[in-house]
């Protein structure tokens, strides 16, 4: 196919999704209907399609964002959401500090849709200051994707570590300056400005007893961490080392747990409403959408469609470095889809040894991509929550956004 036709029907798609939504639309099947048009436009190998469908890596994803719901369910209906957001409250000097901490403290588990279990955690705080939908959503939504630039139980830390033939503690030690950036940048744009008018200060704080009662409440968060970052004890050749659990297998066993805490108290509609509230259509239709859009990214090669068409014109090489990425980010909502589907193509422009200032501005873009992408199943599920309007979302973040990315930039320029 034609490179300049190619990249029109990407555009177009982009474009769909972001239409569609306003039209009134459920964003699901405005995802699905972009993926669709990728692949009926573009020419896909629909075995190749059915089999990545097929796939229980795929599922698995549907699976993971199911027992995270659940978890969040489960925490509300055993006290423990609020007795944390009593804990962080007593703790910390404002309410806005304390919404953004949780908020940070989630951003920790790599969770997909992890937005929305803050989102659960942050919504007494966000009432008593009377955030409005958008303001709420912008600053969970913000403060809990700080992490995921150098945090290494992302997935899409992993991989971009692997494709650049580095070690992951490099990788981790080279992008820490990114997280830092976030943080600056959202305090500057984001919580300054809606704390500036909607901040309450706690006074006569009473910290007795506050941390204990926050660890007690936070157990289930601290142990999945615990699980999937350092694991459990386990003898191999004769010797004691640790076993990192996966996400899917620590998430199921922190759900049995608060699962079987209900059980013994005999209360049996509990466990019936959690179920009900993590099963439900909204959450997991998106996530099903969010993972077919990756699908038909891949299966269509549009990745490459696109780098062809920006070297046919001579873009500049830190030019493509920010588009590819980007576009992947955008067009899927997911960061190891950006990782996978661009980093092997911008592999010519990374230098060798490997140019860690080319890497981070390749890394952030897609995460800018990922931050301001309609289809990101963290700024749906926590726009649905707060009732916020999603594209006013990605309009209050992107002053944010453009400074994470202009300032990793001016970086690459002078590094």
């Amino acid at each position: 196919m034609d490179v300049n036709l190619a990249f029109t029907l990407i555009i177009t798609a982009i474009i769909v999704i972001i239409v569609l939504p306003r039209l009134k639309v459920n964003i699901a099947i405005a995802i699905i209907t972009g993926a669709m048009f990728l692949l009926v436009t573009l020419g896909a190998n629909w075995g190749a399609v059915l089999g990545d469908l097929l796939q229980w890596s795929f599922w698995r994803i549907i699976v993971i964002v199911f027992l995270s719901l659940l978890i969040v369910a489960l925490m509300e209906k055993t006290g423990y959401l609020n007795m944390m957001v009593d804990a962080v409250k007593k703790i910390a000097p404002s309410l806005g500090s304390s919404l953004v901490s949780i908020s940070a403290f989630i951003g920790l588990l790599p969770m997909p849709g992890g937005a929305y279990v803050s989102a659960k955690l942050v919504d007494p705080l966000t009432k008593e200051m009377n955030l409005n939908p958008v303001e709420s959503t912008s600053l969970n939504y913000w403060f809990r994707h700080l992490w995921e630039y150098a945090w290494p139980l992302y997935t899409g830390v992993i991989v971009a570590a692997e494709i650049f033939g580095v070690s992951i503690s490099d990788f981790v030690m080279h992008m820490s300056f990114l997280p830092l950036i976030a943080i600056t940048s959202g305090f500057l744009f984001i919580y300054l400005p809606i704390m500036k008018r909607k901040n309450i200060r706690i006074k006569n704080n009473k910290k007795e007893g506050a941390f204990k009662d926050l660890i007690f409440a936070s157990w289930p968060v601290i142990l999945v961490m615990e699980l999937t970052l350092l694991g459990v004890p386990w003898v191999e050749k004769g010797r004691i080392v640790l076993m990192k659990i996966d996400l899917f297998y620590s998430l199921l066993i922190t759900d049995t747990l608060l699962i079987a805490i209900i059980m013994s108290q005999k209360k049996w509609n509990d466990v019936k409403y959690s179920l009900r509230f993590a099963l439900k259509p909204t959450f997991l239709g998106v996530t099903f959408a969010a993972l077919f859009m990756k699908i038909a990214v891949l299966e269509t090669n549009s990745m490459h469609y696109t780098y062809t068409f920006f070297n046919m014109y001579g873009i500049p090489s830190f030019v493509v470095i920010i588009i590819l990425p980007y576009l992947a980010g955008l067009m899927t909502g997911v960061t190891v889809a950006y990782v996978a589907a661009t980093f092997p193509l911008l592999l010519p422009y990374m230098g060798d040894p490997v140019n860690f200032a080319a890497v981070a501005l390749a890394y952030a873009s897609g995460y800018s991509g990922h931050l301001t992408s309609p289809v990101h199943l963290c700024l749906v599920l926590s726009s649905e929550h707060f009732k916020a309007n999603l594209y006013k979302v990605i309009i209050r973040v992107l002053p944010s956004v453009i400074f994470v990315l202009g300032t990793t930039l001016i970086i690459y320029f002078f590094a």
